[in-house]
């Protein structure tokens, strides 16, 4: 189990590390999309501190598993948010936020199966 959840973790937080690159670095593909869904661009910034912050709370939790938890719950609730947004603005391109949130929420289960 140990070695899904590490594994499983790191693949997430390079994920979102890249992410939260593109994000910061206004990719214009990105900011077609957050501009879609209604979220302010000049807070695009917000998005990627949250990425990276998650990023670091799930390796983090390696060594100390409640904060990986911690980590994943914010990121399940993140990605859920995100989904709901492209709903809401009926965008219907899913592909990314569906990817990020079944991430998020395995490693959650796989943290939470740790702990227990």
């Amino acid at each position: 189990m140990d070695i899904a959840l590490t594994a499983l973790s790191i693949t997430t937080a390079v994920a979102l590390t890249g992410s939260a690159t593109a994000t910061l670095a206004r990719t214009p593909a990105l900011v077609a999309i957050v501009a879609a869904v209604g979220f302010p661009e000049h807070r695009m910034w917000l998005l990627a501190v949250l990425k990276l912050a998650a990023a670091v709370g799930l390796l983090a939790g390696l060594a100390y598993r409640p904060l990986g938890i911690a980590a994943a719950v914010g990121l399940v609730a993140y990605f859920c948010a995100a989904v709901w947004m492209h709903l809401r603005a009926r965008q219907y391109d899913l592909a990314g936020p569906i990817l990020f949130l079944a991430l998020s929420g395995a490693t959650l289960a796989l943290s939470v199966h740790a702990a227990a």
